[in-house]
C-alpha cells in the first residue's frame, strides 16, 4: 500500500494511535504474534483432547459391545445436554468438537485393536508361550480356528485369544501352522 494511503488509514480509522512512536507498533506486533501463537496452542490442545476423548468413548463402546451409532445418536446429545445444564454453552461447544460419528468410532476401535495386537505380538515374541488351538463352527456351519495363548506376565499367567480365523472345509495340520505363522 502507498505511504499516503497508509497514513490516511491510520489517521481516519486508528486516530488514537496516530501520535504513537515506532517502538509502540513494534511492541504491539510482537504482542499480537505471541497471542496468535497462544491461540494456536490452545486450539491444538482442544483438538488433541477431543481426539483422545473420542478414543476413550470408542473404547467404552467396544467394551460394552454396543452399536457404533450409539455415540452420535445417544452419547453425544446426552453429554451436550448435561454440559449445557451443569456448566455453560461454551463448554458444550467445546464438547461438540469430539468426533463420534459411526465411521470415526469404527476406525478408533480398529486402531485400538491393532495397537493391542501389535503390543501382544511384540511381547509374545520375547518369551515362551503355550498355544491352545480349537476348531469350532459358527451358526452357518463355517469352521473356525480359535487360538488361545498362555504366557507368564508379572508373577502370574495371562490368557488371551490370539486369533480367530475361518478354515477351509478340508484342513490339514500344515494349513493351521501356516495360519499361525502368517499371524506372527
Amino acid at each position: 500500500m502507498a505511504p499516503a494511503k497508509l497514513r490516511r488509514h491510520l489517521e481516519t480509522v486508528h486516530s488514537e494511535s496516530k501520535d504513537k512512536n515506532k517502538e509502540f507498533f513494534v511492541h504491539k506486533k510482537e504482542h499480537l504474534l505471541e497471542s496468535q501463537k497462544n491461540m494456536l496452542h490452545v486450539t491444538q490442545t482442544i483438538n488433541e483432547k477431543a481426539t483422545e476423548a473420542s478414543y476413550l468413548v470408542s473404547y467404552r463402546i467396544a467394551q460394552a459391545g454396543e452399536a457404533h451409532t450409539i455415540a452420535e445418536n445417544l452419547i453425544k446429545p446426552c453429554v451436550s445436554d448435561i454440559t449445557k445444564y451443569m456448566l455453560d454453552e461454551k463448554s458444550a461447544r467445546h464438547l461438540s468438537t469430539v468426533p463420534l460419528s459411526n465411521d470415526t468410532v469404527s476406525r478408533r476401535i480398529h486402531d485400538l485393536a491393532s495397537y493391542v495386537k501389535q503390543e501382544l505380538v511384540a511381547c509374545l515374541q520375547k518369551i515362551r508361550v503355550a498355544l491352545q488351538m480349537d476348531e469350532s463352527t459358527d451358526v452357518t456351519g463355517l469352521a473356525i480356528l480359535l487360538v488361545i495363548v498362555r504366557y507368564p506376565y508379572e508373577r502370574s499367567f495371562e490368557e488371551d485369544m490370539l486369533m480367530c480365523s475361518p478354515l477351509p472345509t478340508n484342513t490339514t495340520g500344515e494349513e493351521i501352522v501356516n495360519k499361525i505363522n502368517i499371524f506372527f
